[in-house]
């Protein structure tokens, strides 16, 4: 159609536009209106109207087409979701089941089976995780009564996946093997490998780390294997996250920043937000402090855009972390206390949890340590509670406890916790925290004089970070050790230990651009003691 025969069609569209919502037009002649103005936009806009699918689905429900008038609705819900802006995606989708409501009963099932799946998609991205799971329950009625063992197994695993979100991990395993049952029945490769991931993630919950790293290699390679994106991206994600709990942090940052491109270009907010948080973590370990912070704040800016309440609350203490580990207890503190209030404020158990651990030891570096056991008793009454990750947390917990006995001198409670700390981070391979359990175990043994355990101690601690790297233990792991040179009079292995503490210490500062936060660090006692020592001996 010429260009001029295209305006005058557009201008008679909005004309008629203007008369339906301004004009005094009785009932009857309001509804063909809408209904014209509905075809006369289609027409003007072609392959182009699912740009204008809001205007569209409101001009053919008024003009009481509600067929199509369900169709803009749902093609306006996916625009709002590919931008992110769920909150608008689920308006629509909802107001789209209303309509359908007014379709022919024979045409409901269909409808209703599409659009509560979408709407289910959207509440999981806002982290409505219970209204998410009565969208995908009410999806597998409509699967059911459809007799479509293909879309029952799709509404299953996308049921399963949001219980397991919910931390509603009993009902998550049930439903896991029943939507198994089902994808074998559907004799679908797609959807047993859906299933099959969310299998693994069961067991990386519950630690049983071994049958999850199997089940997710699997995963991927099958997801791989038919160009399953979804399953993929999912898949990498949670592996990257286990590379990470056992301390292999070079590899868990490959497998992340892939599963982070290939969630980028599926638009999935969700699965970045999870790669941008285990990426975040990996890198803040790697010792790439300002890389670290640019990917946990990336995280907060984009889950505060997309309505996120899942992965922002458990963002805070990882950059309160990061300030801890920097010595920097001001900030610290206050990143920490952030993230308790927005746990505590949507309800997110694991972000109180882990808040909760960390403010315990803020408060042993901010001189108020008779309030550190009350956080840890309640970290450990939500343990009790939920049993969401619960084996990843205990870690964290003995850690905390055994350093806070250690402060105050109560060596026998320091020892217990220390053992503890090494036996559960032996079982799940949590490398990091191995040498840390046998750094603490060192550091008792120091201070009851015991000088051959300590160094027995501290060198199983070098030896277990010079397989898995871990720069923001190793240099406190190199001084320690030469400090208790030191004490014994082997000033050689005293210098080499501090000028390895200190080598650490720059490569660390050199991967932080922020000035003040790079002489916090520097400036920080234990820091400079041993950069003092190691400059004053460079020479011997």
């Amino acid at each position: 159609m010429p260009d001029c025969a295209l305006a005058t069609r557009y201008r008679f569209a909005h004309a008629l536009y203007q008369n339906v919502l301004y004009g005094d037009l009785v009932s009857k002649r309001r509804i063909l209106l809408h209904r014209q103005a509905g075809e006369e936009l289609l027409q003007h806009y072609g392959k182009q109207a699912p740009r204008i699918a809001a205007q569209l689905a409101m001009h053919f429900e008024r003009g009481r087409d509600f067929e199509r008038a369900t169709e803009y609705l749902v093609q306006a819900g996916d625009n709002a979701a590919q931008l992110y802006a769920n909150d608008e995606a689920e308006k629509h989708y909802s107001r789209a089941l209303e309509l359908v409501e007014k379709l022919a009963a024979e045409d409901q099932t269909k409808k209703k089976l599409t659009v509560f799946q979408k709407r289910g998609g959207v509440n999981l991205a806002l982290s409505r995780f219970n209204e998410a799971v009565e969208d995908y329950g009410s999806m597998l009625q409509q699967a059911q009564t459809m007799h479509d063992p293909a879309m029952e197994s799709a509404a299953l695993n996308a049921l399963t996946l949001t219980l397991f979100y919910a931390h509603r991990l009993t009902e998550m395993a049930e439903r896991a093997e029943e939507a198994l049952a089902v994808a074998e029945r559907a004799q679908s490769e797609s959807l047993r490998v859906e299933t099959m991931q969310l299998i693994g993630l069961k067991h990386i919950c519950y630690g049983e780390l071994a049958e999850a790293q199997a089940t997710l290699d699997e995963t991927i390679q099958i997801a791989r294997s038919i160009d399953h994106q979804p399953v993929l991206v999912s898949g990498l994600g949670w592996r990257g996250l286990l590379h990470f709990f056992q301390t292999e942090y070079e590899t868990a940052e490959k497998v992340l920043v892939e599963a982070n491109r290939l969630a980028a270009a599926m638009r999935d907010g969700f699965l970045v937000l999870l790669s941008l948080f285990a990426l975040g973590l990996t890198r803040g370990n790697l010792g790439r402090i300002s890389e670290a912070l640019k990917t946990l704040n990336e995280g907060i800016n984009m889950a505060q855009r997309n309505g996120d309440r899942f992965w922002y609350p458990r963002l805070p203490n990882c950059i309160g972390w990061i300030h801890r580990e920097l010595q920097d207890f001001e900030h610290e503190l206050q990143y920490d206390q952030q993230g308790l209030e927005v746990g505590r404020e949507h309800h997110v158990l694991e972000a109180e949890e882990n808040s909760l651990i960390n403010l315990g030891i803020d408060l042993d570096h901010t001189g108020k340590s008779e309030e550190t056991l009350s956080r840890f008793r309640e970290a450990k009454s939500i343990f009790e509670r939920d049993a969401w990750f619960r084996w990843r947390y205990n870690i964290r917990l003995q850690a905390g406890a055994c350093e806070h006995w250690l402060a105050q001198g109560d060596l026998d409670q320091a020892d217990e916790y220390a053992r503890r700390l090494l036996e559960v981070a032996t079982k799940y391979q949590a490398r990091k925290y191995i040498a840390v359990a046998h750094k603490l175990m060192g550091e008792t043994a120091m201070a009851r004089g015991d000088l051959a355990t300590a160094e027995a101690e501290l060198k199983i601690a070098v030896e277990s970070l010079r397989q898995h790297p871990a720069p923001l233990v190793a240099w406190k792991v190199y001084a320690t050790l030469g400090g208790m040179y030191s004490k014994s009079g082997n000033a050689a292995a005293a210098r080499e230990a501090f000028a390895r503490s200190a080598a650490v210490i720059k490569r660390i500062t050199a991967r932080i651009d922020d000035e003040r936060l790079r002489e916090t660090f520097l400036n920080a006692p234990t820091v400079s003691e041993v950069l003092r020592f190691a400059e004053t001996n460079s020479n011997h």
